[in-house]
């Protein structure tokens, strides 16, 4: 059951950052966000999934509109109400929702960091086994989250291929034919829109196994001088190459990953070209999906490089993934 919470967490961060920003859905999405992860912790929670959503739960939060803009957007609405200028009356409208929410927002902002801190803590302190335990039980449970999305984000390369296949053959051997030209198949897949579909069944297939590939450390690494030292120190440059710089970046990508493609959805926006795919919202909310992906992974390799340093000397083997030591436990150092 605390599982199930957790996943009701999650799915209620999606919704906070998808829905009508000037609706009170946003802070519904909010309340089921909090009372959900208190009710995964409550209930103990699998860690993996509770880990998944006490990141998931706080980022979307920091990025649902309500409660990020800042003083400087509603002064950018209220000078656009002012001179009268395209969509100024929308403006006035969103002016007037979140114009008395701004001196709650920061406030409303640390309480919620606060809240899940206080809840990371306390399902560390209850948790079976220890902490150091529970941290290593999350990151096998992020880890598998990635590696099985990413194993079935493969299986995309059979319907590219095929497609890839087909539009070969229909340039070259059908395009030729009026009989063929002048069909409703032919002007349902046109050569624009085969071709486009091929780029984003890839681009998917890419962003979707971006943190298969990170869990499973296939990634490029300058080897050079990593390889030269010792097992904790690499853990130390993992650490904080996870906390202080992957993190960070992919919650800079999800957050205008997801205005970008909210936006396109908002617009209708389409291809390009006239006989392109439509729904463009869709390829672009790919974009910070593969990017939640590979914080979970990056989340998954801070964690197992903590225990590796501070835990037993029973969980260090592994833990040791990214220390380039899962052979053996090294005892701590004094």
């Amino acid at each position: 059951m605390g599982s199930l919470l957790s996943i009701v967490t999650i799915l209620a961060s999606f919704a906070i950052v998808v829905v009508n920003p000037t609706s009170l859905w946003v802070f519904y999405a909010l309340g089921i966000i909090l009372a959900s992860h208190l009710g995964a912790l409550v209930l103990r929670a699998a860690p993996g999934w509770f880990a998944a959503a006490t990141l998931l739960g706080w980022s979307s939060v920091m990025i649902a509109t309500p409660l990020a803009l800042t003083q400087q957007q509603l002064n950018q609405l209220a000078r656009l109400v002012r001179n009268r200028r395209t969509g100024w009356e929308e403006a006035e409208q969103t002016l007037a929702f979140f114009e008395p929410l701004v001196p709650w927002a920061t406030p409303l902002l640390w309480a919620v960091t606060a809240f899940f801190i206080g809840t990371a803590m306390l399902a560390l302190w209850r948790a079976h086994g220890g902490a150091h335990r529970f941290m290593l039980d999350a990151a096998d449970g992020l880890a598998d989250a990635c590696v099985r999305v990413g194993q079935l984000a493969a299986f995309l390369f059979v319907p590219m291929m095929v497609i890839i296949l087909y539009d070969v053959v229909q340039r070259k051997y059908l395009g030729w034919s009026p009989d063929f030209t002048n069909t409703a198949w032919y002007r349902m897949f046109t050569s624009t829109r085969l071709q486009e579909m091929e780029w984003h069944l890839h681009s998917v297939l890419f962003l979707l196994a971006l943190g298969y590939g990170y869990v499973k450390d296939a990634h490029v690494r300058i080897e050079l001088v990593r390889e030269t030292l010792r097992p904790r120190n690499r853990a130390w440059i993992e650490l904080f190459g996870a906390l202080l710089f992957m993190v960070p970046y992919c919650y800079v990508v999800i957050k205008y990953g997801s205005e970008n493609a909210l936006r396109a959805w908002h617009i209708g926006e389409g291809s390009d070209a006239l006989t392109g795919l439509p729904h463009r919202f869709i390829i672009k909310g790919m974009l910070p999906l593969g990017f939640v992906l590979v914080a979970l992974a990056g989340l998954s390799a801070a964690l197992k490089c903590v225990v590796y340093l501070f835990g037993p000397a029973s969980l260090r083997a592994r833990a040791g993934q990214y220390a380039g030591d899962t052979a053996h436990a090294q005892p701590s150092a004094a």
